[in-house]
């Protein structure tokens, strides 16, 4: 009697090792996660679901959280990556995810131009300063995603919020908005029938800051987006490309891709300034105007444009 209740425990204590076992084999397969909130917050609405169901394309995200994270940008962190999971699992694998850190670019130069380029995109920095060991230290953190669908790109800021609110409860407004952000970019870029902008960045054009009222105005009507020439960007796409006063020369390379954008029918709008001057500079005796260095004098020449020297 006594053996057998001893083959019993034991076998009991077996089944229950291999339950665990088996459910952690499982979980380790397949991700969900259990929302208790009453109004759902956290589960995936029903039109992302069917959004992400009908993709045709691939959608690659990249999100700039990673690195030395405080508490609130951890937990945030993680929110986004489950978010992302359960967009990866609704559109059958067809959204792929990284996370990364801005600031493990090699050396000061690229790190600067890296959150340059970010900045450009839409995705703007945010100051975080942190207690560390009785010290005062201020942190960079760009807490946003590059989203990349069919040869487009669109940047998206995850912290939303009233900022009259404190940090805790940004982070929980944000952590509650960041599927729409992801879902909204996703949507704004498989969605083909409003009309595509591109805005040229990478020779110091304006930011999205500096032009928001002009790129709110488009936004009425068209979709707007970010043009890097240097890369793999399929720009016949674009019903108009808009170069917005650059600063910096343009390389054969671009000039060529975007020479073919015009032959092949597209429409270029150039916002240029001849000269590098601003209005409070202007009033001092002693100041001087210097030309940018464009490139660009035998292209628009060949439009049938010239700019003159003054």
């Amino acid at each position: 009697m006594l053996n057998n209740k001893k083959t019993g425990d034991l076998l009991f204590l077996l089944n229950g090792i291999a339950f665990v076992i088996l459910l952690n084999s499982l979980t380790s397969l397949y991700f969900f996660r259990i929302d208790l909130t009453e109004e759902k917050r956290y589960t995936i609405k029903l039109q992302t679901k069917e959004l992400l169901k009908n993709l045709d394309d691939e959608v690659f995200i990249e999100v700039f959280l990673e690195g030395d994270l405080n508490s609130g940008f951890k937990r945030f962190q993680k929110s986004v990556k489950e978010t992302l999971e359960e967009f990866r699992i609704y559109s059958n694998n067809k959204v792929k995810f990284i996370f990364t850190d801005p600031a493990q670019a090699q050396g000061q130069k690229a790190r600067n131009e890296f959150m340059n380029e970010l900045t450009s995109k839409g995705i703007s920095p945010m100051n975080v300063i942190e207690n560390q060991n009785g010290q005062r230290v201020e942190k960079f953190v760009f807490p946003g995603a590059l989203v990349s669908y069919g040869g487009f790109e669109e940047g998206v800021m995850l912290l939303k919020g009233n900022r009259a609110q404190n940090a805790q409860q940004v982070l929980n407004q944000s952590i509650e908005g960041a599927e729409y952000e992801l879902a909204n970019a996703i949507y704004k870029l498989s969605n083909s029938n409003r009309k595509k902008i591109g805005l040229v960045h990478g020779h110091g054009e304006l930011d999205s800051l500096q032009i928001a009222s002009f790129n709110n105005a488009l936004l009425e009507q068209y979709d707007v987006f970010n043009v890097d020439l240097s890369k793999k960007q399929k720009v016949e796409r674009y019903q108009l490309l808009v170069v917005a006063k650059p600063k910096k020369e343009f390389s054969a390379a671009d000039k060529y891709k975007l020479d073919q954008y015009v032959m092949r029918g597209g429409k270029l709008l150039f916002l240029l300034d001849r000269l590098e001057a601003n209005m409070d500079s202007a009033s001092r005796d002693d100041y001087f105007a210097f030309p940018y260095h464009l490139n660009l004098d035998d292209q628009l020449f060949k439009y049938g444009v010239r700019i003159n020297p003054d």
